[in-house]
């Protein structure tokens, strides 16, 4: 009974996205702005957030559950969570504040907060990214001399 509430839940998600997605490609531009500006955009990243915050949720209350229903593999789930704070962490002792010399910006967004959260941001995605890879090779090698 869940495995069919989840998928028709991850069809919904599915629509959602794609009729969002839709809207962003061909809904038209705002006009008399010097780039090109979906008049969309605003609906398609409150949607990225929406998805976002559902999978956050999703990975701190599935492992917490899962610690009642099966503590070992629960375990598994813990190890995963703190290895992926231990790369935030990481990545953030890596950010750096200083604010850039930008001709012609005088935007709020130039300041040490918001440039340590960006910096944090994309090291984490570069060491992810890196893992992702350096898993797909060490699968295909452990394949290889099995």
């Amino acid at each position: 009974m869940t495995e069919k509430i989840l998928k028709i839940i991850t069809i919904v998600m599915f629509a959602i996205t794609l009729v969002i997605l839709g809207m962003f490609m061909f809904g038209g531009e705002v006009p008399d702005q010097l780039y090109s500006t979906p008049i969309h955009t605003g609906a398609l990243l409150n949607w990225a957030y929406i998805l976002f915050i559902i999978a956050i949720i999703a990975a701190i209350i599935f492992p917490i559950v899962r610690l009642f229903t099966r503590p070992k593999q629960a375990m598994k789930s813990f190890i995963g969570l703190v290895a992926l704070a231990v790369v935030i962490l990481f990545a953030y002792l890596l950010a750096d504040g200083t604010p850039m010399q930008i001709v012609g910006y005088s935007g709020p967004d130039n300041v040490p907060s918001r440039l340590i959260f960006s910096d944090t941001i994309i090291y984490t995605m570069y060491f992810l990214f890196a893992g992702a890879i350096i898993a797909i090779l060490a699968t295909e090698l452990l394949r290889k001399f099995r």
